[in-house]
């Protein structure tokens, strides 16, 4: 009997145990260098709201905006640490060189481009993410790439004569750009504005909306009136916490985090527009070239980026992208 009643004491104390242990929340913090209340932070919180609610309580996700100086820091916390342990890169290269198919400049003419060539090459980045531990959540469009500089830029040669930031932790970039006769200053983004102010950069590629919100335009008041390259940022979380997920709320995850992806798609040229409009109120300028002009700089462009296959993107890879939009082109 006394057996029996000690056996029976176990289960009294251990089942609670048991069921709280069963009810605990999967934890998700999400670093960023996103700045808060930015719209890229907002609409990641909606996500955060939508992944609580429809698991029930049993995932939830933290967003925590500016917590890195710089996308390697992310990348290296991500490895090492168990928070953060999900992530947002608008910068994806930092990742692998896999991902700097998607910001060659002049390589694309539309978001429906772009877009048709991630589809495609999606099962690749997957493979690179999961090499890395890492699962792909979704893609967020943050505008085109425009040149800002503190005087008239209508040229490379102009250009050439700029002080461009570049970002920090790049050496292949970097490289590049010295082997190519540009001179350019490597920086952390949340140094630029102070560099633009002491004169030590004096242009920089941005997308209007983070020229807009750093104040970044202010410095440099002339916009080339050229897009560049599509900025695209990737959401990824560790696979050591996605897998603690069970399959039905992997699923649900999944869907609210691609509604965020073709919102922020679907929202991004009329922000780039809203954005250009705000900046040329305040003394903006937006130099704008003819066809000629225009032609000649993507033909230059084109050239000097040849040689980026091979080197800062694996050849396959960039083989598929240009057959892939070449494809594309050709159906429209």
């Amino acid at each position: 009997m006394k057996s029996r009643l000690s056996s029976i004491a176990v289960v009294l104390i251990v089942a609670p145990s048991i069921a709280l242990f069963a009810q605990r929340p999967t934890q998700i913090v999400l670093g960023s260098m996103l700045p808060a209340n930015s719209v890229w932070d907002t609409a990641l919180k909606q996500m955060a709201a939508e992944w609580e609610q429809e698991t029930d309580g049993r995932v939830k996700l933290r967003v925590r905006p500016g917590s890195v100086r710089n996308e390697g820091e992310l990348l290296r916390l991500l490895r090492i640490a168990n928070r953060p342990n999900a992530g947002v890169f608008a910068l994806p290269g930092e990742i692998d060189d896999v991902f700097n198919v998607l910001n060659i400049p002049f390589f694309y003419e539309s978001d429906a481009e772009v877009f048709h060539v991630i589809e495609t090459l999606t099962p690749t980045f997957e493979r690179v993410l999961a090499d890395r531990g890492l699962v792909l959540l979704n893609w967020g469009h943050t505008g085109w790439a425009h040149l800002f500089s503190e005087t008239r830029v209508e040229s490379l040669e102009d250009l050439k004569r700029t002080k461009l930031y570049t970002t920090a932790g790049d050496e292949q970039m970097l490289q590049w750009y010295n082997e190519n006769g540009f001179n350019t200053v490597p920086l952390a983004a949340t140094d630029v504005l102070l560099s633009l102010t002491t004169r030590l950069i004096d242009a920089h590629f941005s997308p209007p909306f983070v020229a807009l919100l750093f104040q970044w335009y202010s410095k440099t008041p002339f916009m080339l009136d050229v897009p560049l390259a599509p900025v695209i940022a990737v959401t990824v979380v560790k696979e050591q916490i996605w897998n603690r997920i069970s399959a039905e709320d992997q699923r649900v995850l999944r869907a609210s985090a691609k509604r965020l992806e073709t919102q922020l798609a679907k929202d991004a040229p009329a922000l780039e527009l809203e954005s250009i409009d705000e900046m040329k109120k305040r003394g903006l300028t937006v130099v704008e070239l003819d066809d000629a002009a225009t032609a000649s700089l993507r033909e230059t462009a084109d050239e000097l980026t040849a040689s980026w296959r091979g080197d800062m993107i694996p050849a396959d890879v960039y083989d598929q992208a240009l057959r892939e939009r070449n494809s594309f082109r050709a159906t429209r």
